[in-house]
């Protein structure tokens, strides 16, 4: 066990606020005085040689992307700023929890905040950072922890249902990172039994000081409660005896390829002024906390009026990523127009064997006839192929858009009824022909060696186009699956749970 060691036992009284009496809690905000720190002076410094508002890079690499991580808060002075929809208990959650207390030792001020829907197993974990005094963890939205997980949110779905999906993680108020990745092995190019293909995007200038006061909203929000109101409910230990479980943790997988991988070389570029950072007009798109307590479908929030709008000034070319795809039936008429004013529209998904949600692929798949029969081009993810040379399972997890090559969209939002009307989302548009040409041929270029092209044969069955050293392939079934998924897949299609996907 690590830092977030597993809990077996009892967990929370009543839900939130209003439910049940909270312990004190002091508000706290961003600190903007950091133009003096490291981070700070390097920022300032490309901007003196630089004409452009804003800056990006883009994180397609997992372990540059924990790299860059472990790299900023090894530089922080002052703040660190996390938001995330989950933490585990491996290697990449110890790694960062361990280098967070570290820098809570250097006197720097950690805030975490934590949703709380995949939190139950690191709670004491959580709690033991929480009694550091330079760091603060928080959990959105929380579920009693006196009862089953399961019960609770039947009795009480309309509120628990509804979670904080944003991830950012800001050091400084100087340097962000905005994108699909929680802090997870799989994140991050492990080499486990199972790895997600993601994106982040490492930004500097105006919009990391508007994350920085998204953050503070959630933060400070009603929603978001002290870990130590969870105190007398959930056994721990103390934050030394937690550091010292996480070290021998990574002392027992000191020679791992994956650990030596990962370091803060990027962001030592960055202070060097030697990392290729991306000049370009960059927009924040995130929702507010209240989205959690707004009726279903009350309207459009902050992402989906923004992204409705963006996705469609498409003239040319419409490249959609979503590993989680439930478009409905006003989704697809939405592609069809696009297509009938010539867009060429690509859609990215994972396939019934990449996915790791098969409820969520059952209901995309009622969707994937329309959508072809509308000249929408339609890819699946390979869970595996012949380039790999592994055994491990991937399963995409990227949530991007690019318009027309010139505008990209990278964030936490997938295009499903759960991040339309359930979740709250956060993401980063960016006006850059550079990056969004360099994504879209990226993404294009590879689609016949990661992913099936999907299409319809002259009876109008589902075909799947598998091309392997320019030979190719019909499939006619769900590729590399069993009998048995199919039939679960078939079974989940008939069930009411379109609006929970």
């Amino acid at each position: 066990m690590g830092m977030f060691s597993t809990l077996v036992g009892s967990r929370l009284p009543p839900r939130y606020q209003r439910l049940f009496k909270l312990p004190p809690r002091v508000e706290s905000w961003k600190v903007r005085d950091t133009a003096d720190t490291v981070l700070g002076r390097a920022v300032r410094e490309w901007f003196a040689e630089h004409d452009a508002p804003a800056a990006v890079y883009r994180l397609d690499s997992g372990r540059d992307a924990l790299g860059a991580r472990i790299g900023l808060i090894e530089r922080a002075r002052r703040t660190v700023d996390i938001q995330s929809y989950l933490i585990k208990d491996d290697l990449s959650g110890n790694l960062v929890a361990l280098h967070l207390a570290e820098a809570a030792d250097r006197g720097i001020r950690v805030r975490l905040l934590m949703d709380d829907a995949l939190t139950d197993e690191v709670d004491p974990g959580l709690l033991s950072l929480d009694q550091h005094e330079n760091i603060e963890v928080r959990v959105f939205n929380p579920f009693p922890r006196r009862r089953s997980r399961f019960i609770s949110l039947l009795a009480n779905f309309n509120i628990l249902n509804r979670r904080m999906h944003n991830k950012s993680f800001t050091v400084d108020n100087q340097v962000t990172i905005v994108g699909g990745r929680n802090l997870a092995d799989e994140y991050y190019q492990t080499g486990g039994e199972a790895e997600f293909i993601d994106e982040d995007l490492l930004a500097i200038g105006p919009p990391v000081d508007e994350i920085s006061d998204g953050f503070d909203d959630y933060w400070n929000s009603p929603e978001a409660i002290p870990m130590g109101a969870f105190k007398r409910l959930v056994p721990h230990g103390s934050v030394t005896e937690s550091i010292r479980e996480a070290r021998r943790l990574l002392d027992k997988h000191i020679d791992d390829p994956f650990l030596k991988g990962v370091d803060g070389r990027l962001v030592d570029d960055l202070i060097g002024g030697r990392l290729d950072l991306t000049g370009a007009n960059v927009e924040v798109v995130q929702d507010l906390p209240e989205k959690v307590r707004n009726p279903l479908k009350r309207g459009p929030s902050a992402t989906v009026e923004y992204l409705q709008k963006m996705v469609s000034a498409a003239d040319n070319e419409l490249i959609v990523i979503s590993p989680y795809f439930v478009p409905q039936k006003q989704g697809v008429d939405f592609f069809a127009a696009l297509v009938k004013k010539g867009v060429r529209v690509v859609i990215v998904s994972n396939s019934l064997a990449s996915t790791n949600h098969t409820s969520v692929h059952a209901v995309y798949a009622r969707y994937r006839k329309p959508l072809l029969e509308q000249g929408v081009e339609l890819y699946e993810l390979r869970p595996r192929y012949e380039a790999m040379q592994t055994e491990t399972k991937l399963t995409l997890h990227s949530k991007v858009a690019t318009v027309d090559r010139r505008r990209t969209f990278v964030g936490s939002f997938n295009i499903d009824p759960r991040s339309l009307y359930l979740n709250t989302e956060l993401g980063l548009a960016v006006d850059s022909v550079d990056l969004s040409t360099s994504m879209a041929c990226s993404i294009l270029d590879t689609l016949p060696e990661y992913a099936y092209k999907l299409r319809l044969s002259k009876k109008g069955r589902l075909q799947w186009l598998l091309r392997t050293s320019g030979v190719e392939e019909v499939i006619t079934t769900e590729p590399q699956t069993s009998l048995w998924r199919r039939l679960l897949a078939k079974l989940m299609s008939l069930l009411p749970i379109e609006e929970q996907m």
